[in-house]
């Protein structure tokens, strides 16, 4: 199971948006995977597979990150756009070798 981490200034707002949209998406690729939001000051005493946030917030989360952890976090330009989130967490997917059942 995919532990996801959904990311914010405060960790409540967006974060939480945030995740009520990713839910849906795991669901629909039923991809099993338990989310969590969070503030960014908070975010990196998480162990998490992925992270899913905006733009500035991954600046923070990757401005000292190895490679690796680096690449667990996802921008976001359009923070609850199901189809945005669904493409880059099967793109996340498919770097990461993991499989994903098919889906119409």
């Amino acid at each position: 199971m995919l532990k996801v981490l959904c990311v914010c200034g405060c960790g409540l707002g967006s974060s939480f948006a945030i995740e009520m949209s990713a839910q849906a998406v795991f669901k629909k690729l039923q991809i099993p995977a338990k989310l969590d939001h969070t503030t960014v000051s908070e975010a990196n005493a998480f162990k998490s597979d992925m992270i899913l946030t905006q733009k500035a917030f991954a600046d923070i989360l990757t401005a000292d990150a190895t490679p690796e952890e680096a690449r667990r976090v996802i921008i976001l330009n359009r923070l609850t756009d199901k189809a945005e989130i669904e493409e880059k967490i099967l793109a996340y997917m498919k770097m990461h070798n993991l499989k994903v059942a098919e889906h119409d």
